[in-house]
Order: structure tokens, then C-alpha cells, then sequence
């Protein structure tokens, strides 16, 4: 095909390149353009180039050029800026993605990672970027997505309450002034390449009017069709009658126990309870019976966890039921949104088109159906367990291993600490053990069950750079326990206050002047100290929770906080003193590679994982893409199997088990994450993977190193 290419100078740096393709594009029928932002073939452009926590240079090779970074791991982003030129903003509105070719020239694997401006929104600065996995040596080409389909509303819409909006571009790229390249969550020197950077994808517009309301009596989008889409309620009834007919006389997996344990393989000492142990190299989870256990399971099993808010947004929805009718069982309030639209609209009313679907299948007795239906599913599925936040109805039954999930609920916080979930326990106020005492007390659903595996405490705790807590302890007021500790502390070990300002860089009058102070200081000279203090809080928390869960069940495993985003050595080893299996949050393509700080072996479980698609009426894909429900079960299967070859991994739980509602849940996740969708059908690509998967998965294991 001969293909026209036209350049057009934009400013000092950068050209718009439109290239006559096929007819069948993605895109603009007619055109593709293109902006190239850097190219690194004139010099003049490493101007714009700046470094953080890392070095530079350009590399001119025989026909091209590029820059090489070599990042330190004291920062979040550690890598390079690359700026707009002469203060000139890049207008990226009119383009769909952003695109840059990176190289890993280190000696170890690393994620690249890419950030499209610099939105004072966290999340929409995290919606516009992406990451690439890379083998030393390896070479890829990092796409973001700079809106939610490739084509767009003209003028936009304000929807409210949802994270993936159809026609939405995800934040204002009308005056992007930068460009974030970084070593993603590095924990060591490495070094990559960066080379052609460019816009690319002419948007079809569309007209945003009759868009509303976009939602149907089912709960599904209104203005597309698709494979699975239920037209009405005997399609439902048909659909659950063959799944109910087949579920009757599906077996499961050869060679299992009455707890899901592997008859085939070794039986080693039977407790009557779930305990782990070491077994030719490989961690295992083993069955009260005695059986080697490897937990594969789905969070979320329970039709309570997808309603939606309806409150300020009613125009969104076509054919919502009278409250006074047969469906006004299902509206509810929301009394939580700590992120998002409803943060301060609490309490908010809500709808569950999930449990109004269960009802139309199943009638009045459509909750025992779902919990009776989940415990058979999981089994024709081959997996063994039921995740975190589930249904009590449900594990109560004895018929399927379950997790127990335990939130620490009204302590004392840190007052200068945060994180995306809030600021961190103050773990040295005494009351922080008595409300762990009672959140446990209160929570302890599964307590001295054999079918209980163990107990989740807290999630996704946002433990920060090291050192980070410290810092946020000195930042608060004098009356803050954990500054008091850590105050006592250097008291303790400097004696003088010239001698810690010595060593600080500080120049503190007493004591006391350090308590009552909230600057934060020279981190780098104060590192020592504040990394001591931050393993101090670390090993307190695992210490105290330990502690008190063990008094109340005894039997269990304590799975921990079930880790997520960046972690260090310091708390990963505090917590391994004090957990009987580290639980880790991975939204990866792969764990194969997972590590452990050294000098640490113990049973790892992974919490949380998905893949997601928007080939089905889902307006998000979730936190790792997928193309389609197919690519979505070859995804699973190759990170069951990357984690089943993990000497210390012992399973690993895929969140959830239900789609997000496509107007969000209370923080307006709306993501394709579920095995059902919100009509309660199973997707059924995504299923014959996992059974292929699943049913081998004990031999798979042993079999593999």
C-alpha cells in the first residue's frame, strides 16, 4: 500500500504527522495524525529533559538517537520529566494515546512507567498512565489510553460517580506540560532507555445527545449489544434454568478432599485445621485433613457488595422500579465513600440491579439460590475458596474454605501521616490495642471453623517510602503518642539535643522544642533514624494484631494486610516475624518473578488480581487490561501458573467475584472485573480457561519449578 506521509512543524519540537491508512483503522477512517513530543534526534531537546533521583544522557547511535536513564529507589517516580518546550503547553485533547518506545539496558527485570501530565487529582493523573514489564535486554513500545473509548463525546458530558465513562476524555489535556517516565516502585539502580514519544489516534466524535439515561432495568448500558445481553426476563429465566440444569450434575475436579486438598499427592500430619508447611522446596497450605492445599479462590461472593447510587444521578437510569413494588427490596442507603462522587452526599440511596436480577431469576427465594449456586460454581470451576468480604450465609454452610476478613476499626491515627485509604493506626496509643481487642471480638466470624484458612487484618495499609511514617509522626502535635515514643527514643540514644542536631542538620533548642515542632527534616541526614522508627511501628502493628488474633482464634493463620503498591525490605520483614502467611495485593500481568527481601521464606498468598475487558457492555477494564473475555481467561491461566511455579506462593484470590455496577460502586469503580456479570451469567471464555487451568493445578505445581 503506498502511504502519504505530510509533516507539519508545530512549534519549536514537535510534528504532526498524517499518514493515509486502511479503511478498517480503529480510528479515523480517512487519516491517522500523529504528534511527535521528542525524538531525541536534535540535541536541543535534552533541554527539556529533567531528572529526579536518576541521571541522563543521550546516546547517538549510526541511524537513531535516544536518552539512557539510570534511576536511583529513594523516590515514588524516580526517572525523568520530559517538558514542554518554551513554556508552551501540548494541547493532547484532540489525540487518543500517548505512545513511547523504552528499553531496559540493566542487568535486572523492571517496570517502566508512564505518566501523561501532571493532573493535581491523583486519580485522574493515574487513569492517564501505564507501564510496561521488561527482561534486561527487552524492548517495548508503553500505550496509554487517553480516553475511555476511541471515540468521544462532542461537546462532553458531565457524568458523575464513575471512574470509566463512555465518550470521556479521562482528565483536562488541553495544557499538558509534562511527561513522566520512572522506575516503576524501584527498589535498586537500574537503567532504560526512552525514544520516541508521540500522540497518535484522530477520535470519531459523536453527539452526546439522547445519551441519557444509559442504563436499563437489568443495569446494563443502554446504547450497545453484545454477546450475553439480556433483552428480557425470560431470557434470564432461560439462561439461569440451563446453568441450574448443568450445575446439578457437574462434579468438578478429580482427586480432592472434603476440604478441596489434594488425594492424589502426599497426605502429611492432619490437624483438623488449616495450617502450611514446607514440602520438597515449595511452600503448601495443608488441609485439615491432611492434604496438600494450594487456595484458588474469588473475593467478594456476595450479592450485597455491587449496589450503586442512584442519589443526584436518577436521570442515568431508564425503568428504575417503584419503591412500593415487588424490586423496592433493593433499594438501600450507602453510609461509605471515603473517595468519589458521594464522599460528601452520605447517607446516599442506592439500587442493586445484581440482587434485583437474582430475583427475577430465582423469585422469593433468590438469596439461597445465589449462595447455594456460588458454592457450586466455585467447585465446577476447580477452585477451592471463598475471599475476602463474603458472604456469611454462604461460608456458614461448611461446603467450601473460606477466608475471614477483620478491619481495625476506630483507633487513634498518626495525625501527619496519609494514604490513599487514610491516615495510618498510631500503634503506640494504648487505646490502639484495645480497639484491635474489639474490632477482633467483634469480627471474628470464623473463629476455631475448620473451614476458616485464616484471618485478613486491615487492607492495602499505605506504608509509604521508607521512612515515610516517621516522618508523618513528626509532623504531629506534641500530644501524638508515636511522637512522644519516637522523641524518647532519640532522647535515648543522642542523650543531647546537639548531638541529634549534629547528625540532623537541625538546630532544635531542647527536647521539648523537637516535640512540638512539625517541620519535617533533612530526610537524608535523618534516615537512620527515621527508618529505625519506621521498622518500630511496623513490627508494633504485626506484634499487637498477632497477639490479640491468636487469643480469639488460635487455629487460624494470620494472613496480614494484604500488601499493595510499593513495599519495602524493612516492613515486609517486620511483618514476616509476625504473620503466618504475607498476603500481597498483585494487579500484574505475572508474579513468576515475585521476591521476598532477602533472608525472608515464608508462604506468600496472593489477595487480589484481575483482568478486565470492554467487549461487553463494561465502561473499565479494572487495573489490568485484557482485549476481550478470551484474553481475560489466557491472562488468568498465565498468572495461575506464573504463581503455581513460586516456591513460596500458596495461592491466590481474583477480585471479584462479581462485575462493578457500570455506574459505580461507592467510589465509582465500575469495573469488568467479575466471573458473572451483573445479570449473574457467567462469562463464558473467561470459565473454560480457569477450569483448564484449575482442575490440573496440584500436578501443575508439582510438577513445575
Amino acid at each position: 500500500m503506498d502511504l502519504t506521509r505530510i509533516f507539519s512543524k508545530v512549534g519549536g519540537m514537535g510534528f504532526i504527522f498524517l499518514v493515509a491508512i486502511s479503511c478498517n483503522s480503529r480510528f479515523n477512517k480517512e487519516e491517522v495524525h500523529r504528534l511527535v513530543l521528542f525524538d531525541f534526534e536534535d540535541q536541543a531537546q535534552t533541554e527539556f529533559v529533567k531528572p529526579q533521583d536518576a541521571t541522563f544522557k543521550l546516546v547517538k547511535d549510526k541511524d537513531n538517537s535516544h536518552i539512557q536513564v539510570n534511576n536511583g529507589f529513594t523516590l515514588r517516580e524516580t526517572g525523568v520529566k520530559l517538558l514542554s518546550p518554551e513554556n508552551k503547553p501540548w494541547d493532547l485533547s484532540g489525540y487518543y494515546q500517548i505512545r513511547a518506545d523504552v528499553s531496559n539496558v540493566g542487568d535486572e527485570k523492571m517496570q517502566v512507567e508512564l505518566f501523561v501530565g501532571n493532573d493535581p487529582d491523583g486519580l485522574l493523573r493515574w487513569y492517564c498512565s501505564d507501564y510496561v514489564d521488561l527482561a534486561p535486554g527487552e524492548s517495548k513500545t508503553i500505550v496509554v489510553d487517553l480516553a475511555w473509548t476511541p471515540w468521544i463525546f462532542k461537546p462532553q458530558i458531565d457524568v458523575k460517580g464513575m471512574r470509566g465513562v463512555p465518550g470521556k476524555i479521562k482528565a483536562n489535556l488541553t495544557q499538558v506540560t509534562e511527561l513522566t517516565f520512572c522506575s516503576r516502585y524501584a527498589t535498586q539502580s537500574n537503567s532504560f532507555t526512552v525514544d520516541n514519544v508521540w500522540a497518535e489516534g484522530k477520535y470519531e466524535e459523536r453527539s452526546p445527545d439522547n445519551f441519557f439515561p444509559f442504563i436499563d432495568e437489568f443495569g446494563q448500558y443502554i446504547h450497545d449489544n453484545w454477546k450475553g445481553k439480556m433483552l428480557s426476563d425470560i431470557e434470564l429465566k432461560e439462561k439461569a434454568k440451563l446453568e441450574l440444569d448443568y450445575l446439578s450434575k457437574a462434579t468438578g475436579p478429580k482427586e480432592r478432599g472434603t476440604f478441596g486438598g489434594w488425594t492424589g499427592g502426599p497426605k502429611l500430619e492432619a490437624t483438623g485445621f488449616f495450617r502450611t508447611e514446607k514440602v520438597d522446596g515449595k511452600w503448601w497450605i495443608v488441609d485439615p485433613e491432611g492434604y496438600l492445599f494450594w487456595t484458588v479462590g474469588l473475593n467478594c461472593v456476595a450479592s450485597d457488595a455491587v449496589f450503586t447510587g442512584i442519589s443526584h444521578r436518577e436521570n442515568y437510569f431508564a425503568n428504575l422500579p417503584g419503591k412500593d413494588s415487588d424490586f423496592g427490596q433493593f433499594y438501600g442507603k450507602g453510609s461509605f465513600a471515603i473517595h468519589g462522587f458521594y464522599k460528601d452526599k452520605l447517607p446516599y440511596d442506592t439500587y442493586n440491579f445484581y440482587q434485583s436480577n437474582l430475583y427475577r431469576k430465582y423469585g422469593d427465594d433468590w438469596l439461597a439460590t445465589f449462595q447455594d449456586v456460588a458454592h457450586k460454581r466455585i467447585k465446577d470451576w476447580g477452585m477451592n475458596t471463598i475471599g475476602f468480604m463474603s458472604d456469611f450465609g454462604a461460608t456458614r454452610q461448611h461446603r467450601t474454605p473460606y477466608v475471614g476478613s477483620v478491619w481495625i476499626n476506630d483507633t487513634p491515627k498518626i495525625e501527619g501521616s496519609e494514604g490513599f485509604w487514610g491516615e495510618f493506626h498510631d500503634v503506640f496509643d494504648p487505646s490502639f490495642r484495645v480497639a484491635v481487642r474489639n474490632s477482633i471480638l467483634s469480627q471474628k466470624e470464623g473463629a476455631n471453623d475448620p473451614y476458616c484458612i485464616g484471618y485478613f487484618v486491615d487492607n492495602e495499609l499505605s506504608w509509604g517510602q521508607l521512612g515515610s511514617l516517621s516522618i508523618g509522626t513528626l509532623k504531629s502535635p506534641a500530644t501524638q503518642y508515636a511522637k512522644k515514643v519516637f522523641v524518647n527514643d532519640l532522647k535515648r540514644k543522642y542523650v543531647q539535643i546537639d548531638k541529634l542536631n549534629k547528625v540532623w542538620g537541625t538546630d532544635y533548642q531542647s527536647w521539648e522544642a523537637l516535640l512540638k515542632a512539625t517541620a519535617s527534616p533533612d530526610h537524608e541526614k535523618a534516615k537512620a533514624d527515621l527508618v529505625a522508627f519506621y521498622e518500630k511501628i511496623a513490627k508494633t502493628y504485626f506484634k499487637t494484631i498477632n497477639e490479640e488474633l491468636k487469643k480469639v482464634a488460635p487455629n487460624q493463620n494470620y494472613l496480614g494486610c494484604r500488601f499493595a503498591w510499593a513495599n519495602n525490605d524493612v516492613v515486609l520483614t517486620a511483618a514476616s516475624e509476625y504473620l503466618d502467611i504475607i498476603s500481597f495485593n498483585k494487579y500484574e500481568y505475572s508474579v513468576a518473578d515475585f521476591k521476598l527481601p532477602e533472608g525472608v521464606d515464608k508462604p506468600v498468598m496472593i489477595g487480589e488480581f484481575h483482568f478486565g475487558a470492554l467487549d461487553r457492555g463494561s465502561f473499565h477494564v479494572g487495573i489490568k487490561k485484557a482485549k476481550d473475555q478470551a484474553e481475560r481467561g489466557q491472562m488468568f491461566q498465565d498468572y495461575i501458573q506464573g504463581a503455581l511455579k513460586h516456591p513460596n506462593i500458596v495461592g491466590a484470590h481474583w477480585f471479584q467475584y462479581i462485575d462493578e455496577p457500570n455506574t459505580g460502586r461507592f467510589d465509582g469503580e465500575n469495573y469488568n472485573v467479575g466471573f458473572l456479570d451483573i445479570c449473574d451469567n457467567p462469562y463464558e471464555e473467561l470459565i473454560e480457561k480457569v477450569k483448564e487451568t484449575t482442575y490440573s493445578l496440584y500436578e501443575y505445581r508439582t510438577n513445575n519449578i
